[in-house]
């Protein structure tokens, strides 16, 4: 497998052409691409269910998809695990596909169901049920047999899992299609997976890198491998002035807990000398909390928010910074304080949350790096228009930005590249969790020059490792008893592999 940071974002006709076109007539390269495949989305399959299952359903079509779901069920197998194959137009049809329906494993069963009584499946519930109907070669229409076929698997119990592209989708197809709810996308990340009317199907999206050369396009995504900066041993003769100067402003009587967030998030992401300006009133709890960052209490305001005198103060302490995180917890009512010091902010800023608003976005154009970390609602308040990639691109192509697009499936845009982070999900879906990634962004780009990372590049690590760490989360301790600041135990255990 190869080892690449970034995978394209193609149309199934391009990866199509690209498959072929490097593997050729090579049916030895072609076998072993399969079955890297198939252990990928075996891989992806157990880590959401957490465990080895007993029955798995496989809906195969007569192609090589649903060879892939059949080893990718083999994969996930145990001895004594039964596998039940449904086939929606008869059995497999390619010498390549009928090779890997002959692969057996030691004790476990396998059994076929004719698709006429799919529906008395509904019946069982199965620990997995992978899809390999239709593939990236499908067109539409679906013939009513597969139509009628899709429809009747609505009604199957158990994690579902969708191989490359839940059938129905694809270049000229949005549905009806197999609902998932894990996606894997093989070689690339396919285009139709990220149209907005897709959603419905996708469920989790994760894509897989099988070593398929498909050079570089401007629309991406991340793999794991972009994590390689950070798990380079640090020079030798650094000092903490060399590992990032970082000053967050934020907090509030009312909402302090924001910006002890983002401090904590800078620190354990590794930056050496941070200074925190939060509301006098917090100042000597959050010191004994973390200990590490240097606090400066602030004056408030009546109601509570820090006030405009402290501005003087802020700037002082600014002028020897590399970066400066402003916004998390202030309160809409600081927007003037906050366009006040973005003002005159030479180092790297971070925008996020009250500081998200296109009054500051504009005070703030001198300075030279500027990052901003919308939600949906607070791009709809930036840039008057509703959240998508497109929107994204161009607010950041027209304010000279770079864009963190929070959501089910973020990304990152300067408004000429956009990077989508395929990790993360649901267990992010929790308050706090934008303060953290805004703290380990802000200490990322505060050691850009030290990791040898633009700043697109920077703010791409920083998204990929919060991403990676709430995987970890999930996979160590679930999605429903966690906090928030677990995630942060994750950032060390995710950069060792």
């Amino acid at each position: 497998m190869s080892d690449s940071a970034r995978l394209p974002v193609l149309s199934c006709a391009e990866a199509a052409a690209a498959e072929a076109a490097f593997i050729g007539a090579d049916e030895a390269l072609s076998w072993k691409l399969m079955n890297r495949a198939a252990c990928g989305v075996g891989d992806e399959a157990l880590s959401l269910l957490g465990r080895r299952p007993e029955s798995i359903l496989v809906l195969a079509g007569k192609g090589n998809n649903g060879a892939d779901a059949f080893l990718a069920a083999l994969h996930c197998a145990n001895a004594g695990t039964e596998i039940v194959a449904v086939f929606a137009e008869g059995g497999p049809s390619r010498a390549q596909a009928r090779r890997a329906w002959s692969v057996r494993k030691r004790g476990v069963r396998i059994g076929v169901v004719a698709a006429a009584n799919l529906p008395k499946l509904a019946t069982h519930e199965f620990d997995l049920i992978f899809d390999g109907i239709l593939g990236q070669g499908f067109h539409a229409p679906l013939s009513a047999e597969l139509r009628s076929f899709i429809r009747a698997t609505e009604a199957l119990r158990g994690l579902r899992v969708a191989v490359d592209l839940p059938s129905g989708l694809g270049d000229d197809a949005t549905g009806p299609a197999f609902r998932a709810d894990l996606t894997v996308s093989i070689g690339c990340l396919k285009r139709p997976l990220l149209a907005p009317q897709s959603s419905r199907f996708v469920g989790r999206l994760r894509v897989l890198d099988i070593g398929l050369p498909l050079g570089e396009t401007e629309e991406a995504c991340v793999t794991a491998a972009g994590l390689a900066p950070l798990r380079r041993p640090r020079r030798a003769r650094s000092d903490k002035r060399h590992q990032g100067r970082l000053l967050i402003v934020g907090g509030s009587d009312r909402m302090p807990g924001a910006v002890l967030m983002n401090t904590a998030a800078a620190l354990r992401s590794g930056a050496a000398l941070v200074t925190t300006c939060l509301p006098e009133s917090v100042r000597t709890k959050a010191a004994v909390a973390y200990p590490e960052a240097m606090w400066r209490g602030l004056r408030t305001e009546r109601d509570g928010r820090i006030a405009s005198v402290n501005l003087k103060e802020i700037r002082t302490l600014l002028a020897d910074k590399d970066t400066l995180l402003i916004g998390s917890g202030m309160g809409e009512k600081s927007a003037k304080l906050v366009g006040a010091v973005a003002a005159r902010c030479s180092a790297a800023l971070v925008l996020d949350a009250d500081a998200l608003r296109p009054a500051v976005v504009a005070a703030s154009k001198h300075a030279k790096v500027r990052v901003l970390l919308p939600h949906a609602g607070e791009f709809r308040r930036l840039s008057g228009r509703e959240a998508s990639v497109t929107a994204a691109r161009a607010y950041a192509r027209k304010t000279k930005t770079v864009v963190v697009l929070k959501g089910p499936l973020t990304c990152v845009t300067d408004g000429l590249r956009v990077i989508h982070v395929p990790f993360g999900g649901p267990v992010l879906a929790r308050g706090g969790s934008g303060d953290l990634l805004a703290g380990i962004a802000a200490s990322v780009l505060a050691r850009r020059h030290e990791l040898g990372l633009t700043t697109f590049d920077a703010v791409v690590l920083a998204t990929t490792w919060h991403a990676c760490a709430a995987d970890w989360l999930r996979e160590t301790q679930g999605e429903e008893a966690v906090r928030t600041t677990d995630l942060l135990a994750g950032l060390s255990p995710v950069l060792r592999g």
